[in-house]
């Protein structure tokens, strides 16, 4: 009888490294930061004829640094918006015709927002809430004709 002896060495496989997941989340956060500032300049462009020649303010969007997988990841804050003279004039404007009811910030908020809706509402337009020329027009309008909308019982 015959022995014969392997001389096959046995190494053991490890699976393939799973995909990382960090350039997705990398590419992720910057499509929010560039959607987040064409809001931003969706507004500020919306506004930029309006009531001043005072530009509205710009805002900082965050930074993401890719990193290796030793080091942090390093974000930059974002700024707060600075008051705009153009969003101060925007809110006393919609105050006087009782659509705003909040402080005078000069800072675009959510109540300016839904002031902005209330006023495009009564004015037949759509309903979104941004600054537009439609809008601008109709504010105009309401301010010099009064705001027969908000009447109640005229």
């Amino acid at each position: 009888m015959s022995t014969t002896t392997s001389t096959r060495k046995h190494t053991a496989t490890t699976p393939a490294p799973a995909p990382s997941t960090t350039g997705r989340t990398v590419l992720i956060s910057l499509g929010s930061a560039v959607a987040g500032a064409a809001i931003v300049a969706g507004l500020a462009f919306g506004l930029g004829a309006f009531g001043s020649a005072t530009p509205a303010a710009s805002t900082t969007t965050p930074t993401v640094v890719p990193s290796s997988s030793t080091s942090h990841h390093h974000v930059t804050p974002v700024t707060p918006a600075a008051p705009s003279e153009t969003i101060i004039v925007l809110q006393r404007e919609l105050g006087q015709l009782n659509y705003y009811e909040g402080p005078i910030t000069g800072v675009m908020n959510e109540q300016t927002v839904q002031a902005i809706t209330y006023l495009q509402r009564d004015a037949h337009l759509p309903q979104t809430g941004t600054m537009n020329a439609a809008t601008q027009a109709a504010l105009q309008h309401m301010l010099v004709s009064g705001n027969n909308q908000m009447g109640g019982n005229s």
